[in-house]
């Protein structure tokens, strides 16, 4: 059952971009598939560099994150600000328009994104049985460091 939180979340969204009303309709109420809807619109708008509608993106995103109930900001993090870039030409300026507030958030998946990436333990052995296990399934091994498909923002001032 979608909480009160979730409704206000597609009533919302639906209201602001009418655009895609159509495609949330076909997402059934899966909140995730919603989500997923308003991150690639969102990302559309940055590559276009329609920056009138990120921005209108942006603010009801804000909007909605602060009043989330636990479903609905988990969902923000998981299929929302997980599917957000600030890479290329236009990276910057999408950085700049974030609030505050989702700065931090997507910092803070960003983070738990790198510890998720980083090496395992020396000496640790895998499921195999081989510490050379991680490195054939490209998990990175000794000397060997994965990077994070995450990259901070560049162009930002501290």
């Amino acid at each position: 059952m979608r909480s009160q939180a979730q409704q206000d979340f597609t009533t919302s969204l639906v209201t602001e971009f009418p655009d895609l009303g159509q495609e949330i309709e076909a997402c059934d109420g899966q909140l995730l598939y919603e989500m997923d809807a308003f991150a690639a619109f969102t990302q559309a708008a940055k590559m276009r560099g329609d920056w009138p509608v990120y921005e209108r993106c942006i603010r009801l995103a804000d909007q909605l994150l602060v009043s989330a109930d636990a479903g609905l900001g988990s969902a923000f993090r998981a299929s929302y600000l997980e599917h957000l870039d600030f890479e290329g030409s236009r990276g910057p300026e999408a950085w700049r328009l974030l609030s505050p507030a989702l700065q931090a958030a997507w910092e803070q998946l960003a983070a738990a994104n790198r510890r998720l990436m980083a090496l395992p333990q020396t000496g640790k052995k895998g499921p195999q049985g081989h510490p050379e296990y991680h490195a054939k399934q490209g998990h990175g091994g000794p000397g060997k460091k994965k990077s994070s498909s995450r990259k901070k923002p560049r162009g930002r001032r501290r």
